[in-house]
């Protein structure tokens, strides 16, 4: 009778833990930015625009822009989603954009190369 009881106890504790990490786990994806859209486009030959489409609280964002491949200039947090420049050279561009929430998590998508 004690074994039948201390095994009832014992999977309604292993139920019990198992149920409160979902629960944490669920809470901080919700915390979590999340990206849901980073597009490049020509503006003209000499201009380039960077729409972000993301989900989250007091969102901010910073933009990284790359030429062939490499770290051209980095451009500080920002709350305007909207990123435009206007290049210096000729080449392929890309941009990675970091989005990040009050909570200081960051989540981080890298555009499609766009020769320029």
């Amino acid at each position: 009778m004690k074994s039948k009881l201390f095994s009832v106890v014992l999977v309604t504790l292993l139920l019990i833990s198992g149920c409160g990490k979902e629960q944490t786990n669920k809470e901080s994806n919700e915390n979590q930015p999340k990206i849901l859209k980073v597009m490049i486009k020509k503006k003209n030959s000499k201009n380039l625009v960077v729409e972000t489409k993301a989900e989250g609280k007091e969102l901010t964002f910073a933009h990284y822009l790359y030429l062939d491949n490499k770290l051209l200039k980095k451009f500080p947090y920002k709350s305007d989603a909207h990123f435009s420049y206007k290049i210096s050279k000729r080449g392929i561009y890309k941009v990675r954009v970091f989005v990040k929430n009050k909570n200081d998590k960051v989540k981080a998508k890298t555009t499609e190369a766009v020769r320029m």
